[in-house]
């Protein structure tokens, strides 16, 4: 398998990534947006995590580490400023998210928060540039394999010698592992994204190759051992697409029409059972019909949003624990809080519908980037790696309805969601470049 480029990496810059001591420094880097910079021997609840950096001593250490993460990515993104710069502007939809969020400060319950938590959106944002402008798909891929057997490996460990740290004793959850991460929702859905991975990613030596297939073992048991409903159902999803993509190289184009118009039918009838019958949906994910209280914290949270839908409450300053508006919502759900429960809801919280606008421009793009090269793409290897970004962009859509991580400053997530969908419009944009040529 050749490397795919999102762009043009200098010469010396492909093969072996390993030799340079800034993909290790980078590694690091990402290690903590993978962790969501928390501590893997902090077992509490996110929500009680909230409440502390509320206060004003843990906002300072909060606003302190955050500046200090932005320095280290701007210390990144110098080193190739000319060409972050060129997909940036290019990038026009994903870089405003940030920016927007910035200049919404004023209307801030907490414009400090909004600031320190938007600049380090944006430095993620461009350290995303400076990753796809240096690496070919093929190392990308790598350095996120190395990363996510890092930290799979690292859970594994945590949950069965360090149960104190490596097990969610919150909610009741006694026997599930969170590992190293915040909880076991996030062992999952990070588990699931570094499996995607692995399977995309074909190894250039013996030993990658076969830490590519452990990976793949280490993934499943993290997500089995997660008890993390959400991650179940999209362990069942990405293997339904993997099959269905798999199927397909076998069909010609013009089949592919034929092939997602059945998808679109299967999905209407499968959304129509869960509506008409959402008890056996229910059961066998283990919930109640109430999603674990999630459709009561969704009736509060719509109230709150009624009451500022424009431009919401500040970027990442709605979920303040037992101040501002949070506060109405905690009470109306005798539940302490740190999201919505439903990504489009919290971007909604934080910054209205200008926020929301944004994202499902971001989504519908991304779908539109995908479908357009399912179709025009000649090319295998490059066809592979739609299908990753695609998968990467589907998942994240499904996630987000009973989760939140969209445009979340410390979340791996959000980063490889915002990845597949540069990657999406680059290759579109390379197809549109050839077919002019010729």
């Amino acid at each position: 398998m050749s490397a795919i480029s999102f762009t043009h990496p200098e010469p010396g810059e492909s093969g072996n990534i390993w030799s340079s001591l800034s993909t290790w420094g980078l590694l690091l880097l990402l290690l903590y947006f993978a962790l969501a910079g928390i501590s893997p021997f902090m077992n509490e609840p996110t929500a009680n995590r909230v409440v502390a950096t509320s206060s004003a001593g843990g906002a300072l250490f909060e606003r302190v580490s955050k500046l200090f993460i932005v320095v280290v990515c701007m210390m990144f993104v110098l080193q190739r400023h000319q060409s972050v710069r060129r997909m940036g502007m290019q990038m026009k939809l994903i870089t405003s998210f940030p920016i927007v969020a910035l200049l919404l400060y004023p209307v801030s319950q907490q414009p400090t928060r909004t600031i320190s938590s938007g600049a380090l959106l944006l430095a993620g944002v461009l350290l995303l540039y400076y990753i796809m402008s240096r690496y070919t798909l093929d190392q990308v891929l790598e350095l996120l394999l190395v990363l996510g057997t890092v930290t799979v490996m690292a859970s594994i460990v945590f949950a069965l010698a360090l149960p104190q740290y490596g097990l969610d004793r919150m909610g009741g959850h006694e026997t599930a592992w969170k590992g190293i991460f915040s909880a076991k929702n996030y062992l999952g859905n990070m588990a699931l994204f570094f499996m995607t991975v692995a399977v995309s990613y074909r190894g250039r030596t013996p030993l990658l190759r076969s830490v590519r297939i452990a990976q793949i073992f280490f993934c499943l048991a993290a997500i089995a051992f997660s008890r993390a409903a959400t991650a179940y159902v999209l362990t069942a999803i990405y293997i339904l697409l993997f099959a269905i993509m798999k199927t397909m190289h076998g069909f010609k184009k013009k089949d592919y029409f034929v092939v997602c118009f059945l998808l679109l039918v299967v999905v209407c009838a499968a959304t129509a059972a869960i509506v008409l019958s959402p008890d056996s949906l229910f059961t066998l994910l283990g919930k109640d019909v109430t999603l674990t209280g999630r459709t009561g914290i969704w009736r509060a949270v719509a109230e709150s949003i009624a009451k500022r839908p424009l431009f919401g409450y500040g970027y990442q300053a709605f979920w303040l624990g037992l101040e501002g508006e949070s506060y109405r919502v905690i009470l109306a759900v005798s539940w302490v809080l740190a999201q919505a429960q439903n990504g489009f809801l919290d971007v909604m919280l934080e910054m209205g519908v200008v926020g929301l606008a944004i994202v499902v421009l971001v989504f519908g793009f991304a779908f539109r980037d995908g479908v357009v090269c399912l179709f025009r793409s000649q090319d295998d290897t490059r066809l592979r790696a739609v299908e990753w970004y695609l998968t990467i962009v589907i998942l994240t859509l499904i996630y987000n309805l009973d989760e939140s991580f969209l445009f979340d400053p410390k979340h791996l997530g959000s980063m490889m969601f915002l990845l597949a969908c540069v990657g999406l419009k680059i290759e579109r944009l390379r197809l549109r470049g050839s077919s002019g040529k010729s």
